[in-house]
C-alpha cells in the first residue's frame, strides 16, 4: 500500500474543515488505493484546490462502481452532508474487511473516537485472521 500523499490528497485535506469532512476525506484517500478520488465528485477550484461534492457523488453513485465502492462513497457523502443519510447496516455487511475497518475508523474519527488514519498498519492488522486454522 502506498502511504505517500498526492497534491490532490493534500488539497482535499486542506478543504476539510469539520471532523466529519476530515473523516470523509481520509476514507476516500484510504479506500482501494484512493481509486474513488478519480470520480467527478472530487472537484477542482480555479485556484488549484479541490473539494468533495456529495451532490455530484449522489448523482454518479450508481455508475460504473462496484457495490463496495458505492457503499464507501455513500458513507463519505453522509459524513459531508446530512442530506445523504446512509444505512450502516447495509454498508457494513456489503464491504470487504479492509473497507469495513476504514469505514469504522471514519465513523470513529468523525465523532472523536478513533486514532488518525495515517497509521494504516492498523488496517492491515485488523483484517488478518485472529485464529490459528489448525486449532479449528
Amino acid at each position: 500500500m502506498n502511504n505517500e500523499s498526492t497534491p490532490r490528497d493534500e488539497g482535499l485535506r486542506h478543504w476539510a474543515e469539520t471532523t466529519c469532512e476530515q473523516a470523509a476525506v481520509e476514507l476516500l484517500i484510504g479506500f482501494n488505493g484512493g481509486h474513488l478520488l478519480d470520480g467527478p465528485w472530487v472537484r477542482r477550484t480555479d485556484a488549484g484546490g479541490c473539494w468533495f461534492d456529495p451532490e455530484v457523488a449522489a448523482a454518479e453513485c450508481g455508475s460504473a462502481l462496484s457495490g463496495g465502492q458505492r457503499r464507501v462513497l455513500q458513507v463519505a457523502m453522509s459524513l459531508v452532508s446530512s442530506d445523504h443519510p446512509v444505512d450502516l447496516g447495509d454498508v457494513m455487511t456489503g464491504i470487504d474487511p479492509k473497507a469495513f475497518v476504514l469505514v469504522a475508523q471514519a465513523m470513529g474519527q468523525a465523532y472523536g473516537l478513533a486514532p488518525s488514519f495515517h497509521d494504516m498498519s492498523a488496517t492491515r492488522d485488523a483484517t488478518e485472521p485472529t485464529h490459528d486454522e489448525e486449532s479449528l
